[in-house]
Protein backbone atom coordinates (compact mmCIF):
# COMPACT_ATOMS: atom_id res chain seq x y z
CA UNK A 1 0.00 0.00 0.00
CA UNK A 2 1.51 3.09 -1.62
CA UNK A 3 -0.59 6.44 -0.55
CA UNK A 4 0.62 9.93 -2.02
CA UNK A 5 -0.26 13.41 -0.09
CA UNK A 6 -0.47 15.72 -3.25
CA UNK A 7 -4.24 15.91 -3.58
CA UNK A 8 -7.18 15.63 -1.60
CA UNK A 9 -9.45 12.34 -1.30
CA UNK A 10 -12.82 12.46 -2.34
CA UNK A 11 -14.80 9.93 -0.65
CA UNK A 12 -14.31 6.59 -2.93
CA UNK A 13 -10.34 7.14 -2.28
CA UNK A 14 -10.64 7.54 1.00
CA UNK A 15 -12.64 4.66 1.52
CA UNK A 16 -10.21 2.76 -0.72
CA UNK A 17 -7.33 3.88 1.04
CA UNK A 18 -8.61 2.72 4.86
CA UNK A 19 -9.67 -0.74 3.73
CA UNK A 20 -6.27 -0.96 2.06
CA UNK A 21 -4.98 -0.38 5.91
CA UNK A 22 -7.21 -2.74 7.36
CA UNK A 23 -6.37 -5.55 4.42
CA UNK A 24 -2.48 -4.63 4.45
CA UNK A 25 -2.55 -4.45 8.45
CA UNK A 26 -4.98 -7.01 9.99
CA UNK A 27 -3.04 -7.51 13.12
CA UNK A 28 -2.75 -4.12 13.59
CA UNK A 29 -6.06 -2.01 11.97
CA UNK A 30 -9.54 -2.74 12.47
CA UNK A 31 -12.34 -0.69 10.28
CA UNK A 32 -15.62 0.00 11.05
CA UNK A 33 -18.49 2.15 10.01
CA UNK A 34 -19.88 4.03 12.77
CA UNK A 35 -22.92 5.43 10.79
CA UNK A 36 -24.46 6.04 7.29
CA UNK A 37 -24.80 10.14 6.06
CA UNK A 38 -28.61 11.26 4.73
CA UNK A 39 -26.54 10.37 1.27
CA UNK A 40 -25.78 6.35 2.48
CA UNK A 41 -21.83 7.20 3.19
CA UNK A 42 -20.73 4.93 5.68
CA UNK A 43 -19.08 7.06 8.49
CA UNK A 44 -15.29 4.99 8.55
CA UNK A 45 -13.73 4.64 12.39
CA UNK A 46 -10.23 3.01 12.04
CA UNK A 47 -8.99 1.57 15.39
CA UNK A 48 -5.06 0.32 15.34
CA UNK A 49 -3.29 -0.99 17.73
CA UNK A 50 -1.10 -4.38 17.86
CA UNK A 51 -3.81 -6.82 18.34
CA UNK A 52 -0.87 -9.23 19.40
CA UNK A 53 -0.80 -7.27 22.66
CA UNK A 54 -4.14 -7.10 23.34
CA UNK A 55 -7.71 -5.67 22.38
CA UNK A 56 -7.71 -1.82 21.42
CA UNK A 57 -10.60 -1.62 24.28
CA UNK A 58 -8.15 -2.81 27.60
CA UNK A 59 -5.35 -0.15 26.12
CA UNK A 60 -4.83 3.98 26.63
CA UNK A 61 -6.36 5.25 23.35
CA UNK A 62 -5.51 8.47 21.59
CA UNK A 63 -8.69 9.68 19.14
CA UNK A 64 -8.48 11.83 16.33
CA UNK A 65 -10.77 12.70 13.81
CA UNK A 66 -11.46 15.38 10.73
CA UNK A 67 -14.15 17.06 8.63
CA UNK A 68 -16.35 18.01 11.17
CA UNK A 69 -16.24 21.11 8.65
CA UNK A 70 -16.85 19.90 5.26
CA UNK A 71 -14.45 22.17 3.37
CA UNK A 72 -11.53 21.60 5.80
CA UNK A 73 -10.61 18.31 3.92
CA UNK A 74 -6.76 19.09 4.98
CA UNK A 75 -7.92 17.59 8.32
CA UNK A 76 -8.95 14.45 6.91
CA UNK A 77 -5.90 14.06 5.21
CA UNK A 78 -3.89 14.42 8.48
CA UNK A 79 -5.90 11.50 9.66
CA UNK A 80 -5.45 9.24 6.80
CA UNK A 81 -1.70 9.97 6.77
CA UNK A 82 -1.37 9.75 10.79
CA UNK A 83 -2.65 6.14 10.59
CA UNK A 84 -0.72 5.25 7.08
CA UNK A 85 2.26 6.33 9.26
CA UNK A 86 2.04 4.46 12.34
CA UNK A 87 1.12 1.31 10.04
CA UNK A 88 3.78 1.53 7.82
CA UNK A 89 5.83 2.65 10.31
CA UNK A 90 5.18 -0.38 12.89
CA UNK A 91 8.62 -2.60 12.75
CA UNK A 92 10.79 -0.30 11.70
CA UNK A 93 10.82 2.61 13.71
CA UNK A 94 11.12 1.28 17.82
CA UNK A 95 8.98 3.96 19.23
CA UNK A 96 5.81 3.92 16.84
CA UNK A 97 6.56 0.07 17.52
CA UNK A 98 6.08 0.47 21.56
CA UNK A 99 3.25 2.79 21.11
CA UNK A 100 1.25 0.26 19.41
CA UNK A 101 2.10 -2.28 21.39
CA UNK A 102 0.74 0.06 24.55
CA UNK A 103 -1.58 2.59 22.87
CA UNK A 104 -4.72 2.49 20.92
CA UNK A 105 -5.88 4.73 18.44
CA UNK A 106 -9.30 5.61 17.41
CA UNK A 107 -9.32 7.58 14.21
CA UNK A 108 -12.69 9.21 12.42
CA UNK A 109 -11.01 10.56 8.95
CA UNK A 110 -14.31 12.21 7.84
CA UNK A 111 -17.43 12.86 9.90
CA UNK A 112 -19.04 14.97 7.15
CA UNK A 113 -18.63 12.82 4.24
CA UNK A 114 -21.83 14.07 2.13
CA UNK A 115 -20.31 17.57 2.49
CA UNK A 116 -16.72 16.70 1.85
CA UNK A 117 -18.09 15.35 -1.42
CA UNK A 118 -19.68 18.36 -2.67
CA UNK A 119 -16.61 20.35 -1.65
CA UNK A 120 -14.10 18.57 -3.66
CA UNK A 121 -16.33 17.40 -6.39
CA UNK A 122 -17.99 20.50 -7.32
CA UNK A 123 -17.34 23.99 -7.09
CA UNK A 124 -19.75 24.43 -3.99
CA UNK A 125 -18.12 25.88 -0.76
CA UNK A 126 -20.01 25.05 2.89
CA UNK A 127 -19.53 24.45 6.55
CA UNK A 128 -20.61 21.03 6.99
CA UNK A 129 -23.31 19.12 4.93
CA UNK A 130 -24.92 20.29 2.08
CA UNK A 131 -28.50 19.61 3.38
CA UNK A 132 -30.37 23.33 3.10
CA UNK A 133 -30.59 24.85 6.84
CA UNK A 134 -31.96 26.59 8.35
CA UNK A 135 -34.22 28.04 5.39
CA UNK A 136 -35.61 25.19 3.01
CA UNK A 137 -35.46 27.07 -0.29
CA UNK A 138 -32.86 30.31 -1.42
CA UNK A 139 -33.08 33.28 -0.41
CA UNK A 140 -33.37 36.72 -1.63
CA UNK A 141 -29.86 38.14 -2.55
CA UNK A 142 -26.32 36.88 -4.02
CA UNK A 143 -25.84 33.27 -3.59
CA UNK A 144 -22.51 32.06 -4.72
CA UNK A 145 -22.14 30.08 -7.78
CA UNK A 146 -19.14 29.45 -10.38
CA UNK A 147 -20.56 31.41 -13.27
CA UNK A 148 -17.74 31.48 -15.81
CA UNK A 149 -16.98 27.65 -15.25
CA UNK A 150 -13.25 27.56 -13.77
CA UNK A 151 -14.46 25.20 -11.11
CA UNK A 152 -14.29 28.47 -8.68
CA UNK A 153 -16.94 30.46 -6.89
CA UNK A 154 -14.86 33.71 -6.44
CA UNK A 155 -15.44 37.46 -6.25
CA UNK A 156 -17.43 39.40 -7.95
CA UNK A 157 -16.90 43.23 -8.12
CA UNK A 158 -19.70 45.41 -9.66
CA UNK A 159 -19.07 49.14 -10.84
CA UNK A 160 -21.21 51.41 -8.81
CA UNK A 161 -19.96 55.26 -8.60
CA UNK A 162 -21.41 54.86 -4.95
CA UNK A 163 -19.57 52.17 -4.20
CA UNK A 164 -17.08 51.06 -0.95
CA UNK A 165 -14.16 49.75 -3.18
CA UNK A 166 -11.53 51.04 -5.27
CA UNK A 167 -8.34 49.38 -7.18
CA UNK A 168 -5.05 49.94 -5.40
CA UNK A 169 -3.24 51.68 -7.26
CA UNK A 170 0.24 49.79 -6.57
CA UNK A 171 -1.25 46.67 -7.47
CA UNK A 172 -5.20 46.37 -8.87
CA UNK A 173 -5.38 43.08 -7.79
CA UNK A 174 -6.25 44.10 -4.10
CA UNK A 175 -9.54 46.52 -3.66
CA UNK A 176 -9.38 48.95 -1.02
CA UNK A 177 -12.00 50.71 1.21
CA UNK A 178 -12.89 54.31 -0.26
CA UNK A 179 -11.19 57.09 2.03
CA UNK A 180 -13.95 59.84 3.38
CA UNK A 181 -12.96 62.51 0.93
CA UNK A 182 -13.17 59.76 -2.11
CA UNK A 183 -15.29 60.91 -5.11
CA UNK A 184 -14.74 60.80 -8.60
CA UNK A 185 -12.94 57.55 -9.37
CA UNK A 186 -14.11 53.87 -10.34
CA UNK A 187 -15.79 52.27 -7.44
CA UNK A 188 -17.22 48.77 -6.65
CA UNK A 189 -19.68 46.95 -4.64
CA UNK A 190 -17.95 43.50 -3.91
CA UNK A 191 -20.29 39.92 -3.26
CA UNK A 192 -19.57 36.49 -3.60
CA UNK A 193 -19.70 35.18 -7.61
CA UNK A 194 -23.38 34.22 -8.33
CA UNK A 195 -26.56 34.59 -8.98
CA UNK A 196 -28.79 36.55 -7.29
CA UNK A 197 -32.63 35.21 -5.92
CA UNK A 198 -35.30 37.59 -6.49
CA UNK A 199 -33.64 39.86 -8.48
CA UNK A 200 -35.48 43.04 -9.40
CA UNK A 201 -33.56 45.29 -11.49
CA UNK A 202 -32.25 48.81 -9.57
CA UNK A 203 -32.30 47.12 -6.10
CA UNK A 204 -29.75 47.52 -3.47
CA UNK A 205 -28.06 44.33 -3.67
CA UNK A 206 -27.44 42.03 -0.40
CA UNK A 207 -25.68 38.95 0.26
CA UNK A 208 -27.87 35.89 0.76
CA UNK A 209 -27.89 33.73 3.94
CA UNK A 210 -26.12 30.74 3.03
CA UNK A 211 -28.21 27.96 1.44
CA UNK A 212 -25.98 25.21 3.70
CA UNK A 213 -25.77 26.54 7.23
CA UNK A 214 -25.38 23.89 9.44
CA UNK A 215 -22.83 23.59 11.25
CA UNK A 216 -21.94 19.92 13.04
CA UNK A 217 -19.15 21.91 15.46
CA UNK A 218 -22.33 23.67 17.18
CA UNK A 219 -24.40 20.30 17.39
CA UNK A 220 -22.72 19.10 20.67
CA UNK A 221 -24.72 19.00 23.97
CA UNK A 222 -22.18 21.11 25.92
CA UNK A 223 -23.59 25.23 25.92
CA UNK A 224 -25.78 24.28 22.83
CA UNK A 225 -28.38 26.70 22.18
CA UNK A 226 -30.60 26.94 19.69
CA UNK A 227 -30.49 28.66 16.02
CA UNK A 228 -31.27 32.37 17.12
CA UNK A 229 -28.82 32.45 19.26
CA UNK A 230 -25.97 30.04 17.79
CA UNK A 231 -26.31 29.84 13.86
CA UNK A 232 -25.87 26.49 12.24
CA UNK A 233 -26.83 24.80 15.93
CA UNK A 234 -29.79 22.92 13.96
CA UNK A 235 -32.80 22.12 16.20
CA UNK A 236 -31.19 20.13 19.06
CA UNK A 237 -27.81 18.56 20.44
CA UNK A 238 -26.89 15.54 18.31
CA UNK A 239 -29.70 16.10 16.21
CA UNK A 240 -27.55 15.10 13.03
CA UNK A 241 -26.24 11.51 12.27
CA UNK A 242 -22.95 12.11 12.04
CA UNK A 243 -22.58 14.11 15.32
CA UNK A 244 -25.00 11.25 16.89
CA UNK A 245 -22.18 8.63 15.52
CA UNK A 246 -19.43 10.70 16.65
CA UNK A 247 -20.64 10.95 20.26
CA UNK A 248 -21.77 7.33 20.34
CA UNK A 249 -18.68 6.27 19.38
CA UNK A 250 -16.21 8.16 22.13
CA UNK A 251 -19.15 7.82 24.69
CA UNK A 252 -18.88 3.61 24.28
CA UNK A 253 -15.00 3.77 23.82
CA UNK A 254 -14.16 4.91 27.66
CA UNK A 255 -9.97 3.89 27.36
CA UNK A 256 -10.04 7.40 25.16
CA UNK A 257 -7.62 9.51 27.87
CA UNK A 258 -6.75 12.62 25.14
CA UNK A 259 -8.14 13.69 21.82
CA UNK A 260 -7.27 15.99 18.79
CA UNK A 261 -10.10 17.27 16.14
CA UNK A 262 -8.88 18.80 12.66
CA UNK A 263 -10.13 21.77 11.11
CA UNK A 264 -8.46 24.45 9.06
CA UNK A 265 -7.23 27.04 8.73
CA UNK A 266 -4.74 29.46 11.32
CA UNK A 267 -2.43 27.58 12.31
CA UNK A 268 -3.25 27.12 16.11
CA UNK A 269 -4.20 24.67 18.67
CA UNK A 270 -7.34 25.49 20.42
CA UNK A 271 -8.30 24.81 23.85
CA UNK A 272 -10.96 24.60 26.05
CA UNK A 273 -12.81 26.17 27.33
CA UNK A 274 -14.78 27.50 24.89
CA UNK A 275 -17.62 29.32 26.54
CA UNK A 276 -15.68 31.08 29.64
CA UNK A 277 -12.17 31.87 30.39
CA UNK A 278 -9.41 29.99 31.42
CA UNK A 279 -8.99 31.87 34.57
CA UNK A 280 -12.22 29.75 35.56
CA UNK A 281 -10.98 26.74 34.61
CA UNK A 282 -8.74 24.06 36.62
CA UNK A 283 -5.59 25.72 36.73
CA UNK A 284 -3.75 21.93 36.75
CA UNK A 285 -5.71 21.82 33.44
CA UNK A 286 -4.67 24.53 31.74
CA UNK A 287 -1.50 24.24 32.55
CA UNK A 288 -1.61 20.64 31.08
CA UNK A 289 -2.94 22.21 27.87
CA UNK A 290 -0.07 25.14 27.93
CA UNK A 291 2.64 22.17 28.15
CA UNK A 292 1.72 19.83 25.46
CA UNK A 293 0.66 23.11 23.71
CA UNK A 294 4.45 23.53 23.21
CA UNK A 295 5.47 20.15 21.62
CA UNK A 296 3.11 21.35 18.92
CA UNK A 297 5.25 24.46 18.55
CA UNK A 298 8.50 22.81 18.35
CA UNK A 299 6.83 20.08 15.69
CA UNK A 300 4.19 22.06 13.83
CA UNK A 301 5.36 26.12 14.66
CA UNK A 302 1.63 26.72 15.96
CA UNK A 303 1.04 27.95 19.19
CA UNK A 304 -1.40 26.71 21.43
CA UNK A 305 -3.64 28.96 22.66
CA UNK A 306 -7.68 29.03 24.80
CA UNK A 307 -10.57 29.25 22.56
CA UNK A 308 -12.25 32.19 24.98
CA UNK A 309 -9.60 34.21 25.66
CA UNK A 310 -8.29 34.29 22.25
CA UNK A 311 -10.21 34.00 19.59
CA UNK A 312 -13.39 35.17 20.85
CA UNK A 313 -14.78 39.01 19.16
CA UNK A 314 -18.42 38.77 21.63
CA UNK A 315 -17.74 37.51 25.01
CA UNK A 316 -21.41 37.41 25.44
CA UNK A 317 -22.56 35.75 22.34
CA UNK A 318 -19.89 32.84 22.54
CA UNK A 319 -19.50 30.41 20.14
CA UNK A 320 -20.69 27.08 21.79
CA UNK A 321 -21.94 23.53 21.06
CA UNK A 322 -18.57 22.56 20.40
CA UNK A 323 -16.98 19.33 19.70
CA UNK A 324 -14.00 20.23 21.93
CA UNK A 325 -16.24 21.35 25.12
CA UNK A 326 -17.89 18.79 24.81
CA UNK A 327 -14.95 16.24 25.41
CA UNK A 328 -13.53 18.60 27.99
CA UNK A 329 -16.53 19.89 29.94
CA UNK A 330 -19.06 16.79 29.60
CA UNK A 331 -16.54 13.59 28.93
CA UNK A 332 -13.35 15.16 31.05
CA UNK A 333 -11.14 14.70 27.75
CA UNK A 334 -9.02 17.21 26.87
CA UNK A 335 -9.09 18.16 23.46
CA UNK A 336 -7.43 20.29 21.14
CA UNK A 337 -9.04 21.89 17.88
CA UNK A 338 -5.98 21.86 15.48
CA UNK A 339 -6.73 24.47 13.00
CA UNK A 340 -3.88 23.48 9.76
CA UNK A 341 -2.42 25.18 7.43
CA UNK A 342 -2.15 29.10 7.82
CA UNK A 343 -1.53 31.47 4.28
CA UNK A 344 -1.60 34.35 6.60
CA UNK A 345 1.37 33.04 8.22
CA UNK A 346 3.05 31.98 5.51
CA UNK A 347 3.16 35.22 3.61
CA UNK A 348 3.97 37.07 6.90
CA UNK A 349 0.30 38.65 6.87
CA UNK A 350 -1.48 39.09 10.81
CA UNK A 351 -3.05 36.18 10.97
CA UNK A 352 -4.55 35.65 14.72
CA UNK A 353 -7.75 37.23 15.73
CA UNK A 354 -6.64 40.15 18.48
CA UNK A 355 -4.04 41.29 15.78
CA UNK A 356 -6.48 41.24 12.74
CA UNK A 357 -9.13 42.97 14.95
CA UNK A 358 -7.02 45.88 15.45
CA UNK A 359 -5.81 46.15 11.62
CA UNK A 360 -6.88 49.56 10.10
CA UNK A 361 -8.47 48.81 6.73
CA UNK A 362 -5.18 49.77 4.90
CA UNK A 363 -3.56 47.25 6.83
CA UNK A 364 -5.58 44.52 5.80
CA UNK A 365 -5.63 45.50 2.26
CA UNK A 366 -1.80 44.95 2.80
CA UNK A 367 -2.39 41.80 4.19
CA UNK A 368 -4.57 40.89 1.38
CA UNK A 369 -1.45 42.18 -0.72
CA UNK A 370 0.86 39.34 0.63
CA UNK A 371 -1.17 36.59 0.17
CA UNK A 372 -1.16 37.30 -3.27
CA UNK A 373 2.73 38.51 -3.97
CA UNK A 374 2.95 34.99 -1.92
CA UNK A 375 0.90 33.07 -4.54
CA UNK A 376 2.61 34.72 -6.72
CA UNK A 377 6.11 33.47 -5.68
CA UNK A 378 5.16 30.17 -4.43
CA UNK A 379 2.58 29.28 -7.01
CA UNK A 380 3.68 31.13 -9.75
CA UNK A 381 0.27 33.09 -9.30
CA UNK A 382 -1.97 29.77 -9.63
CA UNK A 383 -3.78 30.99 -6.20
CA UNK A 384 -4.95 34.64 -7.98
CA UNK A 385 -7.61 34.76 -10.50
CA UNK A 386 -6.64 38.28 -12.13
CA UNK A 387 -10.20 40.05 -12.32
CA UNK A 388 -11.63 39.53 -15.68
CA UNK A 389 -14.69 40.67 -17.08
CA UNK A 390 -18.40 38.62 -17.41
CA UNK A 391 -21.26 38.93 -18.86
CA UNK A 392 -23.60 38.55 -15.54
CA UNK A 393 -27.09 37.58 -16.66
CA UNK A 394 -28.66 40.04 -14.49
CA UNK A 395 -26.23 42.73 -13.80
CA UNK A 396 -24.79 42.79 -17.55
CA UNK A 397 -21.02 43.93 -17.31
CA UNK A 398 -18.87 42.85 -14.11
CA UNK A 399 -15.72 41.23 -13.16
CA UNK A 400 -14.95 38.03 -11.53
CA UNK A 401 -11.61 37.26 -10.06
CA UNK A 402 -9.74 36.86 -6.49
CA UNK A 403 -7.56 34.68 -4.02
CA UNK A 404 -8.52 30.89 -4.63
CA UNK A 405 -10.47 29.66 -1.13
CA UNK A 406 -10.78 26.89 -1.27
CA UNK A 407 -6.97 25.17 -2.10
CA UNK A 408 -5.15 28.11 -1.36
CA UNK A 409 -6.79 29.55 1.66
CA UNK A 410 -8.69 27.34 3.76
CA UNK A 411 -6.90 24.42 2.58
CA UNK A 412 -3.35 24.28 1.43
CA UNK A 413 -2.25 23.82 -1.93
CA UNK A 414 -1.32 20.12 -3.20
CA UNK A 415 1.83 20.95 -3.53
CA UNK A 416 2.65 21.65 0.47
CA UNK A 417 -0.41 18.94 1.37
CA UNK A 418 2.29 16.73 2.70
CA UNK A 419 4.58 18.54 4.61
CA UNK A 420 1.17 19.91 6.57
CA UNK A 421 -0.18 16.65 7.01
CA UNK A 422 3.66 15.19 8.17
CA UNK A 423 4.36 17.96 10.96
CA UNK A 424 0.96 17.38 12.47
CA UNK A 425 2.06 13.62 12.15
CA UNK A 426 5.38 14.40 14.59
CA UNK A 427 3.13 16.13 16.68
CA UNK A 428 0.07 13.96 17.45
CA UNK A 429 2.59 11.28 18.03
CA UNK A 430 3.99 13.41 20.35
CA UNK A 431 0.80 13.95 21.86
CA UNK A 432 -0.47 9.72 22.05
CA UNK A 433 2.56 9.72 24.27
CA UNK A 434 1.25 11.44 27.47
CA UNK A 435 -1.53 8.64 28.63
CA UNK A 436 -1.57 7.42 31.78
CA UNK A 437 0.03 4.09 31.89
CA UNK A 438 -0.10 0.77 33.89
CA UNK A 439 2.85 -1.00 35.28
CA UNK A 440 3.59 -3.93 37.72
CA UNK A 441 6.48 -1.87 39.56
CA UNK A 442 7.21 -5.08 42.00
CA UNK A 443 5.64 -8.88 43.18
CA UNK A 444 6.23 -10.64 46.13
CA UNK A 445 5.13 -14.17 47.57
CA UNK A 446 5.96 -15.03 50.78
CA UNK A 447 4.92 -17.62 52.99
CA UNK A 448 3.88 -17.17 56.26
CA UNK A 449 2.89 -20.62 58.65
CA UNK A 450 -0.05 -22.58 55.84
CA UNK A 451 -0.74 -18.92 53.91
CA UNK A 452 1.47 -17.02 51.70
CA UNK A 453 1.54 -12.99 51.45
CA UNK A 454 0.92 -11.81 48.21
CA UNK A 455 2.19 -8.23 47.76
CA UNK A 456 2.02 -6.23 44.97
CA UNK A 457 2.69 -2.55 43.62
CA UNK A 458 1.34 -0.68 40.81
CA UNK A 459 2.90 2.47 39.40
CA UNK A 460 1.52 4.71 36.12
CA UNK A 461 4.30 5.68 34.36
CA UNK A 462 2.68 7.90 32.05
CA UNK A 463 2.81 11.61 32.05
CA UNK A 464 -0.88 12.28 32.77
CA UNK A 465 -2.83 11.09 35.72
CA UNK A 466 -5.34 8.19 35.70
CA UNK A 467 -8.34 10.94 36.12
CA UNK A 468 -7.13 12.70 33.31
CA UNK A 469 -8.24 16.06 34.23
CA UNK A 470 -9.71 17.93 37.17
CA UNK A 471 -12.55 18.54 35.31
CA UNK A 472 -13.48 14.59 34.74
CA UNK A 473 -13.23 14.68 38.54
CA UNK A 474 -15.32 17.53 38.91
CA UNK A 475 -17.81 15.65 36.72
CA UNK A 476 -17.65 12.30 38.86
CA UNK A 477 -16.20 10.56 35.74
CA UNK A 478 -12.93 9.65 36.99
CA UNK A 479 -12.36 5.75 37.81
CA UNK A 480 -9.91 4.04 40.58
CA UNK A 481 -7.13 1.77 39.35
CA UNK A 482 -8.84 -1.78 40.64
CA UNK A 483 -6.11 -4.46 41.45
CA UNK A 484 -8.03 -8.41 41.17
CA UNK A 485 -6.51 -11.65 41.82
CA UNK A 486 -7.27 -14.93 40.18
CA UNK A 487 -6.25 -17.99 42.15
CA UNK A 488 -5.55 -21.43 41.40
CA UNK A 489 -8.32 -24.21 41.73
CA UNK A 490 -9.09 -24.57 45.62
CA UNK A 491 -7.36 -21.61 46.31
CA UNK A 492 -9.01 -19.00 48.86
CA UNK A 493 -8.10 -15.62 50.15
CA UNK A 494 -7.78 -15.51 54.54
CA UNK A 495 -7.58 -11.66 54.12
CA UNK A 496 -8.13 -9.33 50.74
CA UNK A 497 -10.89 -9.31 48.42
CA UNK A 498 -10.72 -10.30 45.03
CA UNK A 499 -10.97 -6.97 43.34
CA UNK A 500 -9.62 -3.61 45.43
CA UNK A 501 -10.13 -0.42 44.44
CA UNK A 502 -6.52 1.47 44.67
CA UNK A 503 -7.83 4.79 43.95
CA UNK A 504 -5.98 7.26 41.45
CA UNK A 505 -2.50 7.00 40.33
CA UNK A 506 -0.87 11.03 39.95
CA UNK A 507 1.18 10.71 37.02
CA UNK A 508 4.73 12.22 36.54
CA UNK A 509 3.53 15.43 35.02
CA UNK A 510 1.59 16.28 38.19
CA UNK A 511 4.24 15.33 40.32
CA UNK A 512 5.05 19.18 42.35
CA UNK A 513 8.47 19.78 41.29
CA UNK A 514 10.40 23.33 41.97
CA UNK A 515 14.05 25.01 41.78
CA UNK A 516 14.77 27.07 44.91
CA UNK A 517 17.84 28.27 46.86
CA UNK A 518 19.77 26.38 45.18
CA UNK A 519 18.24 23.40 44.71
CA UNK A 520 16.21 21.11 42.70
CA UNK A 521 13.69 19.39 44.30
CA UNK A 522 10.52 16.87 43.58
CA UNK A 523 8.02 17.86 46.44
CA UNK A 524 5.11 16.66 48.17
CA UNK A 525 2.61 15.50 45.87
CA UNK A 526 -0.40 12.28 45.24
CA UNK A 527 1.82 9.02 44.49
CA UNK A 528 2.54 7.33 41.28
CA UNK A 529 2.19 3.84 42.75
CA UNK A 530 -0.25 2.08 45.00
CA UNK A 531 0.48 -0.95 46.54
CA UNK A 532 -1.92 -4.12 47.61
CA UNK A 533 -1.61 -7.42 49.85
CA UNK A 534 -3.88 -10.34 50.49
CA UNK A 535 -3.35 -13.62 51.94
CA UNK A 536 -3.94 -16.20 50.09
CA UNK A 537 -4.41 -20.22 51.66
CA UNK A 538 -5.33 -23.79 50.23
CA UNK A 539 -2.73 -23.56 47.17
CA UNK A 540 -0.55 -26.10 46.44
CA UNK A 541 3.25 -25.54 46.06
CA UNK A 542 4.13 -24.38 42.53
CA UNK A 543 0.70 -23.21 41.55
CA UNK A 544 0.25 -19.76 40.07
CA UNK A 545 -1.88 -17.06 40.74
CA UNK A 546 -2.53 -14.14 38.36
CA UNK A 547 -2.55 -10.23 39.84
CA UNK A 548 -4.14 -8.00 37.09
CA UNK A 549 -4.48 -3.97 37.43
CA UNK A 550 -7.06 -2.29 35.42
CA UNK A 551 -8.00 1.24 34.50
CA UNK A 552 -10.38 2.34 31.88
CA UNK A 553 -7.94 5.21 30.68
CA UNK A 554 -4.44 3.40 31.81
CA UNK A 555 -4.99 -0.15 30.23
CA UNK A 556 -4.14 -3.21 32.18
CA UNK A 557 -0.71 -4.88 33.93
CA UNK A 558 -0.70 -8.54 34.92
CA UNK A 559 2.01 -10.88 36.68
CA UNK A 560 1.86 -14.18 37.89
CA UNK A 561 3.32 -15.23 41.17
CA UNK A 562 4.33 -18.62 42.07
CA UNK A 563 3.14 -20.25 45.49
Amino acid sequence: MNLTFDHYYAYEELTAAVKAMASEYPNLCKLEAIGKTPEGRDIWALSITDYATGDHSVKPAYYMDGNHHAGEVTGSMACIYFAYRILKDYGTDPKVTTLLKNTAYYIIPRISCDGSETYLTTSEMLRSCNRPYPYPTLQPGVNAKDLDGDGEALMMRVEDPNGEWKAYEEDPRVLVRRKPDDFGGTYYRVFSEGLIEGYEEGEFIQPAPHKWGLDLNRNYPFGWFPEHRQPGASAYPLSQPETRAVADFVIAHPNIGSSVTMHTTGGVLAYPPGTKNASKAPKRDIDMYKEIGLMAKAEMGYDAANVYDEFLADPENYSSGAFDDWMYEHQGIPCYTIELWNLQQRSGAKDRWPDVQKLTEDEKAMDYLKMIKWSDENLGGAGFVDWHPFDHPQLGKVEIGGLKFKFVFQNCPGSYLEQEVEKTYRFCLRHSCVLPKLSVKSVSCEKAGDAYCVTATVQNTGYLSTFITVSAKNLKVDKPVVAGIALPEGGSLMIGKPEVKLGMLEGFGGVNTGYGYGAITTMKSDPTQATVQWMVKDVAPGSKATITFSHPKAGQASVEVEF
